[in-house]
């Protein structure tokens, strides 16, 4: 090994990197970790007994060393290095300052490293931990500063004779913009109650909103003081020029970023942009948090979880790695970082936030005074957040442990409710009819696993049961497969076969093709087919659907069509049915056409006239024109998940309607249903319900499932119903 700066990984015996480090020296480091009678730490020892080869990498300098290492430790995650929890979370405020009207953003960490870093022209506020709680402050903000935040690209055109760029005394004017990726109907809600200055039709100009935005900036930053010396004097051009509601409206707005400021004031004379970090342990956890001093005012507080490889570390080491991740992902680097210890590597850590920052960075460890007052206060804040985590850390255990002992309650042997779905039926006056679906996984909701499946066969009458029967057909189709049936395009012989069968019962085909066909064969014996060809330009029909009876209500058509779909490059696939067939199109996703294409009109009148001549006695082909869109029905991971166990909201009827459904796929899941007025516990062949106590941590699981299910579905219906109205 060099006597050189540089980085080591060390990996144990399947080849995985366990930990990395930095070396002024690789060589002497490396021995270190081999000297008889050395005091290593706990984690050492363990890092050590599972450490099967070094690699190594010489760098130019420290400095370079320390770059290094931090770019590998974030990118490789290594079992044994301190680390911050993973960033999916955070989220960054990011304002593009070389758009025309700018927007003001809030970026996922993962998508902010991706497009935004390295981007110019850009003002970046972040990490931030607390989404939540970065969109209130925001919401609030906008209460002071109107601004839009909307995806719409708006870009100004410059008119011939420039307008005052006064933005309340100018009208609005849509010529002066240019409105790209229309996203949303606009002007929106928000230009009606002076929320935004209405830039998307030209209600300002860049000018005016850029003065805004740059308010914006300032209140985030601390820098209230100008905000308030601004207002001052715009709220005095206003009551000189009598216009008394602008002014007063002006004078509100100050009062609010006065009062914010009077509460954000710290003791610091001095008013150096400074951030103080202080932590707790915990376990295998380290819990930090950071105060954000600018201007001395106290502008913002984070906190964060760092894992901790085992439960005992040095503290200069945990400081250092902390300081280093961080500022990594930091958009802005203080002049002044109060900590309280001094990292490892003190000098290569400064002169990296140096680099960064592009001046001088100081880091204080205070022992007195007003600084240390503001170090203590913020341990104080890292042992709050530590509570608070152990507090839900063991309320997601306590939830883990009810479906535990629900499994036991409803005597589901050698299951598991890793996964449990619970199905709510919502409708008004028996419209916009819609199911909801929601899931908890090992006792907690999985809310991106949600999903609305709008009613296609119950019309405009209520039937709860019908409802309910048709949501877990289409939620739990995506689980039923066909055994011992193959589907393949026929050969010669099985076509042949194909026509006679359609022959004998509907009289034969129009311009029928081999290659148009899929063919189902159970034991080589045809027991269904279907055909997909072209009636015009981008036009594709499904026809001809077969099924031999001993196999109708096994879902056999449905596979046959969605093996034809597949073979279909088209993004859309019609068909034309006969009335008592609507309803099982319908259940498989195909819906009305408003518009019928001229070449399926065209191939209905074909029909009819063959009919007309045939010599066989049919009625006219009375069709019903559907369509299926194939971009609306990719993989779903959430329907491609089976459940452990189906809730449904209400009793022994609802517990039927999901029978049904499970019998119609050939599917066994356990399911129940939780009425409300007793909360019964509904199982099927049960003639009693099960009761339990009110505060059974089982039946509590429940009832959250069951009053999300309800919650889910009534916030559909209620938006589709103001929608409805909207638009009437």
């Amino acid at each position: 090994m060099p006597n050189k700066p540089g980085v080591y990984k060390m990996l144990d015996a399947e080849g995985r990197v366990i930990y990395v480090g930095k070396a002024k020296d690789i060589k002497k480091r490396v021995q270190q970790y081999f000297q008889k009678n050395y005091q290593h730490s706990t984690r050492t020892k363990k890092l050590l007994s599972q450490l099967h080869e070094i690699q190594w990498i010489e760098t130019d300098s420290e400095l370079e060393a320390f770059i290094f290492e931090t770019n590998l430790i974030k990118e490789l995650r290594p079992k044994y290095n301190i680390l911050m929890k993973d960033d999916k979370s955070y989220v960054y405020i990011v304002i593009n300052l070389e758009e025309d009207y700018p927007r003001i953003r809030l970026i996922r960490a993962h998508t902010f490293h991706k497009f935004y870093k390295q981007k110019r022209g850009l003002r970046i506020f972040g990490p931030k931990l607390a989404s939540t709680k970065v969109y209130e402050s925001l919401r609030l903000v906008k209460k002071l500063f109107p601004f839009r935040h909307c995806n719409l690209d708006i870009e100004y055109v410059k008119p011939k004779e420039a307008p005052n760029d006064d933005a309340l005394r100018m009208e609005p004017q849509r010529d002066l913009v240019k409105v790209t990726n229309k996203v949303i109907e606009y002007p929106c809600l928000d230009l009606s109650i002076k929320r935004c200055p209405g830039p998307c039709v030209g209600g300002i100009t860049p000018e005016a909103y850029k003065k805004i935005i740059q308010q914006v900036i300032d209140f985030l930053s601390g820098k209230t003081e100008d905000i308030e010396k601004n207002l001052k004097e715009e709220m005095q051009r206003a009551a000189q020029a009598r216009l008394f509601e602008k002014a007063a409206r002006i004078r509100d707005k100050l009062f609010a970023v006065q009062n914010l400021s009077e509460k954000q004031k710290v003791e610091d004379p001095e008013r150096v942009d400074t951030d103080v970090i202080n932590f707790v342990l915990d376990g295998p956890h380290a819990f930090f948090n950071l105060f954000m001093v600018r201007e001395g005012k106290l502008i913002n507080q984070e906190n964060f979880i760092v894992d901790l490889p085992v439960e005992s570390v040095e503290e200069a080491e945990l400081v250092e790695a902390f300081l280093t991740q961080y500022y990594e992902r930091a958009a802005d680097i203080p002049k002044e970082i109060l900590v309280p210890c001094q990292p490892s590597d003190n000098d290569t850590l400064l002169s990296w936030l140096e680099k960064e920052r592009g001046t001088k960075v100081r880091l204080i460890i205070p022992q007195r005074g007003s600084k240390n007052k503001l170090l203590d206060l913020s341990q104080k804040n890292a042992t709050w957040f530590s509570k608070q985590q152990q507090i839900k850390w063991m309320a997601k255990e306590q939830e883990k442990q009810a479906a535990v002992r629900l499994a036991k309650i409803l005597e589901l042997k050698d299951v598991e409710l890793k996964r449990i779905e619970g199905f709510d039926i919502s409708h008004i006056g028996g419209e916009e009819t819609v199911a909801s679906m929601v899931v908890f996984e090992k006792g907690l909701p999985k809310s991106k696993d949600y999903r609305y499946l709008r009613m296609r066969t119950v019309g405009k009458k209520p039937d709860d049961y019908k409802s309910m029967e048709e949501a877990l057909v289409r939620r739990l189709k995506y689980l039923s497969k066909l055994s011992d049936v193959i589907i393949k395009t026929p050969n010669k012989k099985q076509y042949e076969e194909i026509v006679k069968i359609w022959t004998a019962e509907k009289g034969g085909f129009l311009d029928e093709e081999r290659k148009q066909f899929m063919v189902a064969l159970r034991d080589d014996k045809i027991v269904g087919f279907a055909r997909l060809f072209e009636v015009g330009p981008k036009i594709s029909v499904i026809a001809s659907l077969w099924v031999a009876p001993e196999e109708r209500g096994q879902r056999l058509g449905y596979e046959i069509m969605r093996k034809l779909i597949k073979r279909s490059k088209l993004k859309r696939v019609y068909i034309d049915t006969e009335k008592e067939l609507e309803e099982y199109y319908a259940e498989f996703g195909f819906l009305h056409l408003k518009k019928v294409p001229q070449p399926l009109l065209d191939r209905i009148k074909r029909i009819n006239e063959a009919i007309a001549k045939s010599k066989k006695k049919m009625k006219k082909f009375e069709a019903i024109h559907m369509s299926y869109d194939v971009t609306k029905h990719k993989a779903d991971t959430s329907f491609s998940a089976r459940p452990d166990l189906i809730v449904v909201d209400g009793g022994k009827g609802q517990v039927t309607s999901a029978l049904n459904a499970l019998k119609k796929l050939g599917l066994e899941i356990p399911v129940i249903g939780l009425a409300k007025r007793l909360e019964e516990i509904y199982q099927p062949g049960q003639a009693a319900p099960i009761l339990l106590d009110e505060g059974d941590e089982a039946l509590k699981l429940l009832q959250r499932i069951r009053d999300e299910a309800h919650r889910f579905a009534n916030q559909y219906t209620r938006k589709a119903h103001v929608k409805t109205m909207l638009q009437s």
